[in-house]
C-alpha cells in the first residue's frame, strides 16, 4: 500500500535493463504479541532491567525500567535483543528466562539448548545442547532442568558458565512429563512438580548450594489437593509458603502449605486458565501473590483473590499468562496481556500496556480503504485499527471481538463503510461501530458442518465490492479434516457451504484466499486452496461464477484454462486483482518439487492461467511463496523472508528485500509496500524507473541537486546523478541531526534519479538532504513552511 507521505518517483537513465529496488523497511506502530516469559533484575537501586520472550521470530526484547522505591515509575521503550532476534532464528518457544545480574548476562533455555545472550550482542551463545525448558540462578549458580536431569554450573563476574563435573544428575525418580521447576528461598531446596491432574511434587535432598551426584529428590505427598483439577503452576513465597496453582475449569484454584504437608485449597472463583509460575511481591511478613491473571493481597489466603484490574480498572485484558514482581519497588508488577506486555504500579488493581517497540504481532491480515486513511489489521494478538493513516496515524489498541484472547486470523471492511468490519478466527464476527461492539454471526463449528472448536481457522473472508451483502468466508483446519468455503448472500445473516471438491457437507477444501472480480456482467470469484494428498484432494484455484443466489464452481488451474495445456497442481496461498480487473495474480507452491510458483490470468486476452519466467526467481525446493501484489508496473512476491519483484517490462526477477531469515512474510499490500511478517507490520517504499536513454546521457560526475521547490508545502523534488555505480543512501534530517526518513538506499546504477519527498507528517523547520556513495557525502538545507 502507498504511503503517501513518502511518494518515490524515479527518473532513471542509464543503458542497462530497467530495476526496481526497495527502501529499507520502517516499522509501523503496531506493537505487542504473544509474550511467553517475563524476568527481570535490579540493575541499580532505582532502574530494573525487564527481559520478555515473545511467540514471534524476534525471540528476546528488553528495557530498562526507572523504579525508585517511593517515586514514580518510567517504563521505556522495549529493545530487541540483537542476539536473539529473527537474524538468529532461535524460534518462539523461549520460555524460561534467567538474568545474571552481576555480568548482565541473560540465560535462557530453547527447545535446543541452553543459551546465553547479552544486549549489545549480535549473537547467543549455546551452552548446553539439549532441550531445556526450566532455567533459574541463584546468586551466581545456575540450575536446569532437562528431560529428568538436572544440569548445575557457577557464573563467573565476566558471565562465564561452567558446568559441575557432575553434571547433569540423573533423576530417576521424576517423570518425564512436563515439569515446573523452583527453589525456596527460606531453605535453599530445589522442587520439582510433575504437572497434571493427579500431579507429583519432589524435593531435592540437598540445598542449591551443595547439590552434587549424590543429591536425590524425595516425594513430597500430594493428597491434600483438591481432585479434578489439572495442576500446572508452582511456586515458592518469601515465607517459605508453597504454593501450587491449577484451573477445575469453571475457575482457579490455588493450594498452599507451610509444612509440605497439609495443603489449603482456595477456589478463586475467577475463571479462564492457569499459569505455570508465581510471583511474589513484598517480604516474608507481608507479600502479594501473583498467578495468571489473578492476585492476592494477602499471602494467597482465601478471600484475598482478584483478578488483575480490580478494582482500579484495565486498558486492556489480563492474560493468564507469566508475571513478574519488580524488585526495587513491589508496587511495580509486570504481567501479559490480550494484546502483549501490561504493568501496573499499584500491585494489580490497575492495569496498562507498555508495548511500545515490542515488534511480536504476527500479522495475517490487512484490508485499507481506498484512500488509505482506515486500515484494519488482524493478527494473533488481537485485530487493530488504523486512522489517518496518511496524516497522524492513529492505531487502536488490540481489540478481541470475543473478548477472550485469541488469535485472528482475517479481518475485511465493507466497501465505503470502514467502520463496519468483519473479522475471524474460529468464528465470524462483525462490528458496525468501529470495533466498539462485536455480534458473532456464523461459526462451522455446529452441525452439519461440526469443524474442530480449535484448529479452525477463518483464513479469508472477502466482501463483495459492487454489492456488500455478498460475503465470501474460507476455513482452514490444521489437522486432518479439512476445511471449506461459506457465503452469505444478506450481509452475514444466513450463511451456507459452497462446496469445491467434495459432494457432502462438512469437511472439503482448506481455503486460504479469495477475490471478486467482474467480468462483463458475472460477479466471479476465484479461491485459493490448499493441496493436500489426502482425501478430498482439493487444489490450486477454483472459479465461482454467480448465478442467481448460488454459484458456479470449476477448477480453474485445469488443463484447459492454462497456458501451457498442463494441469497445475499447487498450493495456492495467495490472490490479487490489477486495479483494472483485467488480471488476476496467484502464489503458492508447486506439489511436485515443493517450490515456489507464480502465475498471472490475462482476462482480456487469453484468459489463461500463465506462468510468470523463472529466470531470477527462487526455483528452490523447499521454499514457499506467501504473498503477491502489483505495484507501478511491477509485480511483488514474497517468498519465506525474501521479498523479489518484476517490473512488466523485464526479462528476470530480483531479490528486493530480504528480512530476517527466522520471519515470514504473510502480507504484501502496495502503493508503496506494507509488508505484514510473523514480527509486525513494515512499510517499504517502491523504486521503480521510468525511463532509459543511452550512454551518451550518463551524468559526468557525482552530485546532489538543490531541491525543488525550497521553500515547499509539503513536497518537494529531490534530484541526484550517479557517474558510476555503488552503495547509495539518500536521507533527511532535522536541525538536530536526528534521521528523520530514509528516501533511498541500496545498491545503484549510474543515472539521474528524481524523488519527490512529501512532508505532509513534518512540522515547519529546516531539515537537511544527505546523499551519502561508498562514503562519499554531499547534502542540501531544505526549508519546510507550512
Amino acid at each position: 500500500m502507498k504511503k503517501w507521505s513518502l511518494l518515490i518517483s524515479f527518473i532513471v537513465l542509464f543503458s542497462s535493463s530497467l530495476f526496481s529496488q526497495l527502501s529499507p523497511p520502517k516499522v509501523e506502530n503496531v506493537y505487542g504479541g504473544r509474550i511467553n516469559g517475563i524476568t527481570g533484575y535490579s540493575k541499580t537501586s532505582d532502574s530494573t532491567r525487564i527481559f520478555i520472550s515473545t511467540e514471534s521470530a524476534n525471540s528476546i526484547f528488553y528495557s530498562d525500567i526507572y523504579t525508585p522505591p517511593l517515586g514514580t515509575a518510567v517504563f521505556n521503550k522495549f529493545l530487541k535483543m540483537e542476539g536473539a532476534d529473527a537474524d538468529n532464528n532461535l524460534g518462539s518457544g523461549i520460555k524460561s528466562l534467567a538474568p545474571h545480574s552481576t555480568s548482565g548476562y541473560l540465560f535462557f533455555g530453547g527447545n535446543d539448548g541452553l543459551y546465553q545472550v547479552i544486549p549489545g550482542s549480535s549473537t547467543s551463545t549455546r551452552l548446553i545442547n539439549c532441550p531445556m525448558p526450566e532455567v533459574f540462578i541463584y546468586n551466581s549458580i545456575l540450575v536446569a532442568y532437562s528431560q529428568a536431569r538436572l544440569y548445575w554450573g557457577t557464573i563467573d563476574a565476566a558471565g562465564n558458565f561452567t558446568q559441575n563435573a557432575s553434571s547433569p544428575l540423573v533423576l530417576s525418580s521424576v517423570p518425564l512429563s512436563f515439569v515446573s521447576f523452583y527453589f525456596n528461598p527460606v531453605n535453599l531446596h530445589l522442587y520439582l512438580l510433575a504437572t497434571g491432574s493427579s500431579p507429583q511434587l519432589f524435593k531435592s535432598t540437598d540445598p542449591i548450594t551443595s547439590v552434587s551426584s549424590a543429591t536425590t529428590f524425595t516425594s513430597l505427598s500430594l493428597s491434600a489437593l483438591t481432585a479434578g483439577v489439572n495442576w500446572t503452576g508452582f511456586g515458592v513465597a518469601p515465607s517459605g509458603r508453597i504454593f501450587i496453582g491449577g484451573t477445575n475449569g469453571p475457575g482457579k484454584v490455588i493450594a498452599y502449605s507451610d509444612d509440605e504437608l497439609t495443603y489449603t485449597n482456595v477456589f478463586s472463583g475467577i475463571g479462564g486458565a492457569s499459569s505455570t509460575q508465581f510471583a511474589f511481591g513484598g517480604d516474608s511478613s507481608s507479600y502479594y501473590v501473583y498467578f495468571a491473571s489473578i492476585y492476592s493481597s494477602n499471602k494467597g489466603v482465601s478471600g484475598s483473590w482478584l483478578g488483575f484490574g480490580n478494582p482500579g480498572g484495565m486498558e486492556t485484558s489480563p492474560n493468564d499468562g507469566a508475571v513478574f514482581s519488580d524488585p526495587n519497588n513491589f508496587n511495580i508488577v509486570y504481567l501479559t496481556t490480550d494484546q502483549g506486555i501490561g504493568a501496573s504500579v499499584d500491585r494489580g488493581a490497575t492495569i496498562f500496556e507498555i508495548d511500545e517497540g515490542v515488534e511480536a504481532v504476527q500479522v495475517d491480515d490487512f484490508d485499507m480503504t481506498p484512500d488509505k486513511q482506515t486500515a484494519w489489521l488482524a493478527s494473533k494478538s488481537g485485530i487493530r485499527m488504523v486512522t489517518n493513516y496518511l496524516s497522524t496515524p492513529t492505531w487502536t489498541n488490540a481489540i478481541f471481538p470475543n473478548g477472550d484472547g485469541s488469535p485472528y486470523y482475517s479481518a475485511e471492511m465493507v466497501p465505503g463503510s470502514p467502520n463496519t468490519v468483519y473479522a475471524g478466527n474460529v468464528r465470524i464476527y462483525r462490528s458496525l461501530n468501529a470495533g466498539a461492539n462485536w455480534h458473532q454471526l456464523f461459526t462451522a463449528e455446529n452441525p452439519p458442518y461440526n469443524f474442530h472448536n480449535t484448529q479452525s481457522q477463518v483464513q479469508a473472508i472477502e466482501v463483495c465490492d459492487f454489492d456488500s451483502s455478498i460475503i465470501l468466508a474460507g476455513y482452514f483446519i490444521h489437522e486432518s479434516m479439512k476445511g471449506g468455503l461459506f457465503c452469505s448472500f444478506d450481509n452475514g445473516t444466513t450463511w451456507s457451504q459452497i462446496l469445491l471438491h467434495s459432494s457432502t457437507v462438512g469437511a472439503d477444501v482448506d481455503v486460504f484466499d479469495i477475490v471478486f472480480n467482474l467480468e462483463g456482467t458475472d460477479t466471479v470469484a476465484y479461491v485459493g486452496v490448499d493441496y493436500d494428498l489426502s482425501s478430498p484432494t482439493g487444489r490450486s484455484v477454483y472459479k465461482l461464477t454467480k448465478s442467481g443466489m448460488s454459484w458456479i464452481v470449476s477448477q480453474d488451474m485445469s488443463s484447459s484454462t492454462t497456458s501451457t495445456g498442463s494441469a497445475i497442481v499447487a498450493t495456492i496461498r495467495d490472490l490479487h486483482v490489477s486495479v483494472t480487473g483485467d488480471t488476476i495474480f496467484a502464489c503458492g507452491t508447486d506439489a511436485g518439487i515443493n517450490h515456489p510458483i507464480a502465475y498471472y490470468k490475462p482476462l482480456n486476452t487469453t484468459g489463461k492461467w500463465t506462468p510468470f519466467t523463472t529466470s531470477g526467481f527462487p526455483f528452490i525446493s523447499g521454499k514457499q511463496a506467501y504473498a503477491i501484489t502489483q505495484g507501478v508496473d511491477t509485480i511483488y512476491v514474497a517468498v519465506d523472508n525474501e521479498i523479489y519483484f518484476y517490473p512488466l517490462t523485464s526479462a528476470s526477477w530480483s531479490l528486493g528485500s530480504v528480512y530476517p531469515v527466522g520471519m515470514k512474510i504473510n502480507i504484501l499490500y502496495f502503493d508503496d509496500l506494507l509488508v505484514g511478517t510473523t514480527t509486525g507490520l513494515y512499510s517499504q517504499f517502491g523504486v521503480t524507473p521510468a525511463a532509459i536513454t543511452n550512454d551518451e546521457s550518463l551524468p559526468a560526475s557525482f552530485n546532489l541537486s538543490q531541491n525543488f521547490p525550497n521553500p515547499f508545502n509539503p513536497s518537494t523534488k529531490i534530484k541526484f546523478q550517479l557517474n558510476q555505480a555503488g552503495i547509495v543512501d539518500l536521507s533527511v534530517y532535522d536541525i538536530l541531526g536526528s534521521k528523520i526518513s530514509t528516501l533511498a538506499g541500496g545498491y545503484f546504477n549510474p543515472g539521474e534519479y528524481t524523488i519527490i519527498f512529501n512532508a505532509g507528517k513534518l512540522a515547519s523547520g529546516t531539515y537537511f538532504c544527505v546523499l551519502d556513495r561508498n562514503g562519499v557525502t554531499l547534502a542540501k538545507k531544505m526549508i519546510l513552511i507550512k
